[in-house]
């Protein structure tokens, strides 16, 4: 159950083999394959020294049922590769991400992020508010999103 799961965090170079393995699974999974979007997920981002990795662990040892990641892009954070597994949609596991990703950065702290498009409405329940013209990425349309710092 979602609300039994525990958010962990921790940058690349604390995450072991399994964790790494097990995030990039799921995202492979959702972006990927079930969105038919074929792209290079993995990036620079994923192993900078100022990105945080949040996840919840599933049932199994080495599988991860939802995640997102934080880091630095210039003056604002970013929050990207926000993605869960279809049986923990709708359980409120995505929101406690945001909210721990959210409470990390400090209500101080710019966010922005690119939301596809039909989540943007997930996105404003945490203070963002698009902040630019609808784009297709992909093959997907997105809407930049921002949560301006207090």
């Amino acid at each position: 159950m979602a609300g039994m799961r525990e958010i962990r965090q921790g940058r690349f170079g604390e995450l072991d083999g399994p964790t790494v393995f097990a995030l990039a699974r799921l995202r492979q999974s959702v972006f990927v394959v079930e969105q038919e979007c074929p792209y290079p997920d993995l990036d620079g981002h994923d192993t900078a020294a100022s990105t945080v990795h949040f996840w919840a662990a599933g049932d199994e040892p080495g599988e991860a049922v939802a995640c997102l990641r934080l880091l630095h892009d210039g003056a604002s954070l970013r929050i990207g590769r926000v993605c869960c597994v279809p049986e923990e949609r709708g359980t409120g596991l995505s929101g406690r991400l945001m909210a721990a990703a959210l409470d990390l950065a400090g209500p101080e702290a710019d966010v922005v992020l690119d939301s596809q498009t039909y989540a943007a409405g997930f996105y404003r329940k945490y203070g963002f508010v698009e902040d630019g013209e609808e784009y297709v990425e992909d093959g997907i349309p997105h809407v930049p999103m921002r949560r301006a710092g207090k």
